[in-house]
């Protein structure tokens, strides 16, 4: 064997095998390019006015009078409060809720429109202040097809403000392959959901700064403005599927 191709051979024995392996491994795949991402933490409501009309509905064993919303209510968490006080970010929602018997009952807090979600959605994420009950909270969301998805952002048995996360699914779609691709979910609701065997005759919850961590990278082609303003020149509704 000529040196140069024992040189070749050693070098594909020793380096090209071995990251094609670990390539194989991590499922990368030497058929797909890497890709590109711009992860951004955006802040879809922050609760410091009541523009979008936030409000509240509850199952069929609910008390009169309730649910209550108020808004304008001070008591951010000190971790948003910037050293005690910010006048950017000053105000909470306020829920309350009571019912007539125990049961898996339900309330559901909900802006008047959905908020749709800018970018490929990966994280919901909402301070909530909660008063130690075994309730459950979820976050839901509407992707293009009009299906809802229901996601745990967990328990409320805690006593203060808390930090609540949910990761959203690689299986709820975000795009197609037609133009335009870009498929954003929409926040329908926050719903809680009551244990049978606690407390229900009076409950109150408060929420501040529902924020959504997104990839806002876009890739770009030679009339990609086309694909934005089609739907709007030929006066199409609905999506692809």
């Amino acid at each position: 064997m000529k040196p140069r191709f024992f040189t070749l051979a050693l070098i594909f024995l020793f380096i090209v095998l071995p990251v094609f392996l670990y390539a194989q491994y991590m499922d990368l795949g030497f058929g797909r390019s890497f890709q590109m991402e711009d992860i951004n933490s955006v802040v879809v409501e922050d609760f410091e006015t009541n523009d979008r009309n936030w409000q509240a509905s509850a199952s069929r064993f609910t008390a009169d009078g309730f649910p209550q919303v108020k808004t304008g209510i001070e008591g951010t968490p000190l971790a948003l409060a910037r050293g005690g006080g910010s006048e950017e970010n000053k105000y909470v929602l306020g829920v309350r809720a009571a019912f007539n018997r125990k049961e898996h009952n339900r309330i559901w807090i909900y802006p008047e429109e959905e908020i749709v979600i800018p970018g490929h959605a990966k994280k919901v994420n909402v301070w909530v202040w909660g008063a130690n009950y075994h309730y459950k909270l979820e976050a839901h969301l509407r992707d293009y097809r009009g299906i809802v998805h229901k996601l745990p952002l967990g328990s409320l048995h805690f006593m203060g403000w808390r930090n609540m996360s949910v990761d959203i699914p690689n299986q709820i779609p975000q795009h197609v392959r037609y133009l335009p691709m870009e498929k954003p979910l929409s926040l329908v609701r926050l719903a809680i959901e009551t244990e049978p065997t606690e407390r229900q005759d009076d409950f109150i919850i408060y929420f501040d700064h529902l924020k959504v961590l997104t990839d806002m990278y876009r890739q770009r082609f030679d009339g990609d403005t086309l694909a934005d303003t089609s739907r709007e020149i030929w006066n199409l509704e609905g999506s692809n599927e």
